[in-house]
């Protein structure tokens, strides 16, 4: 398959060998259908090259797929296919996740091999990027990490019964706020403090409990990490 990482210097570069990850896959039976468009060298916010354009986002086609795993994003969220490979240094497997809809999930460093990628990461990006599954079902997660991660694997405990109320959960609004972005949506904000409060006090089922929980949600503090 086509591995020019959008550069036009090596539009015409061919794989010759799978990535580990791509191995580990087609072992289990998965059928790769193509190569997703990536930004150049995957070093910029949007899926675009001067090879195959930019990739724009399938529920409105003015917004861009976010992330250099993007077209990945794209392509689950179009419906083309159900599973699908990126790789994440700053957001690349988390942010087209949330801008197409679908799921995705950047592992923790040394779990997932991220041996055969082109460019591969050096120096200091060794520490941060790692290759995860991303779905267009939640549920799909889970085994596709399981295969991707190979003998890596051993090193989570999938299998462990966890309960969300043995588990911390840290979050923020926004960032202080920039000239440069935009503010976040107040229905996100809002969002996050319905689970927060949920969390912290009575464990109301939203439902039915709107009427009582929406007037507190505009006076729960912004917590920060």
């Amino acid at each position: 398959m086509p591995n020019s990482s959008g550069l036009m210097n090596r539009r015409n570069a061919i794989s010759k060998t799978d990535a580990t990850v791509v191995a580990l896959l087609k072992e289990a039976g998965a059928i790769p259908l193509g190569i997703t468009n990536c930004s150049e060298l995957c070093m910029w916010y949007e899926s675009s090259n001067n090879i195959y354009g930019r990739s724009n986002n399938p529920y409105d086609l003015q917004h861009i797929v976010g992330g250099s795993s993007g077209g990945e994003g794209c392509t689950l969220a179009a419906a083309c296919s159900v599973i699908g490979v990126g790789s994440d240094i700053g957001g690349s497997i988390r942010m087209p996740a949330f801008f197409n809809g679908i799921f995705g999930h950047k592992p923790s460093p040394g779990v997932v091999p991220n041996k055969g990628q082109f460019p591969m990461a050096m120096g200091g990006q060794e520490l941060f990027q790692c290759t995860g599954p991303m779905c267009r079902y939640a549920e799909d997660l889970a085994p596709m990490l399981k295969v991707m991660a190979g003998p890596g694997i051993k090193r989570l405990k999938l299998d462990t019964k966890v309960h969300l109320k043995d588990l911390k959960f840290y979050w923020m609004e926004h960032d202080g706020g920039s000239f440069l972005m935009s503010k976040v949506d107040q229905d996100l904000i809002l969002a996050q403090k319905k689970v927060i409060l949920n969390k912290i006090c009575l464990r109301i089922i939203f439902s039915q409990g709107d009427a009582i929980l929406n007037p507190l949600l505009h006076f729960l503090p912004n917590i920060s990490v």
